[in-house]
């Protein structure tokens, strides 16, 4: 019999629902985490493939003169125009896919991986379950106020987001984000307790 196969987990869900405090209290419980935006960061840094692709296609004033992508602009751009969005997609979601597969092989009890744009991209074949945490829209709105967003940009980082229904329809499992940190750590720690039970079956 060859080495078990890797159960990897998928957690998703919409801006400010919550995603990194829950990947946290995951981790917190001895949950390797592997995050796409991350791994975006470290594609996008000079002396990657990556980066050199995306300054060829936005031009030089993308980056300084160190080569180092300027996130906010490039977000402006991609958030103002669609095939741009395409593009950049299309740069960044082999490689990041790729590494989600490779940097979890191999863990254990099972590996997390938080994938924002999954309900946008699809459901990778090595995922096997997928957690979506989910918060009222009036809440998820408050919480990205906090971040120094204008209502205009929330509007903007929402709109090019699937719909909160759309996500809640491909989850396998819900984790309700609308009340305390201390509520949402009791949920976690339940799911996770399942999921070892499940692993242990």
């Amino acid at each position: 019999m060859g080495p078990k196969r890797t159960w990897r987990v998928a957690l998703t869900g919409g801006a400010g629902t919550g995603k990194s405090t829950t990947a946290q209290m995951f981790a917190e419980r001895g949950i390797p985490v592997s995050d796409a935006d991350a791994l975006a960061h470290e594609f996008m840094e000079p002396g990657q493939e990556a980066n050199a692709r995306i300054r060829a296609l936005f031009g030089p004033d993308i980056a300084d003169s160190e080569g180092r992508i300027d996130r906010p602009a490039l977000r402006r751009v991609v958030f103002a125009d669609k095939e741009a969005r395409g593009a950049l997609e299309a740069i960044l979601h082999p490689l990041i896919r790729s590494a989600l597969w490779t940097r979890s092989e191999g863990v254990s009890p099972y590996a997390l991986l938080v994938i924002p744009l999954l309900a946008e991209t699809g459901r990778p074949t090595f995922i096997d379950r997928i957690v979506v945490v989910d918060a009222e829209p009036a809440l998820q709105r408050a919480r990205l106020s906090t971040r120094a967003l204008s209502p205009a940009a929330i509007d903007q980082l929402l709109a090019i987001q699937s719909g909160r229904a759309q996500r809640l329809a491909m989850a396998d499992d819900i984790l309700v984000n609308n009340g305390t940190q201390d509520e949402l750590r009791a949920r976690v720690a339940a799911l996770d307790e399942r999921y070892r039970q499940i692993l242990k079956s």
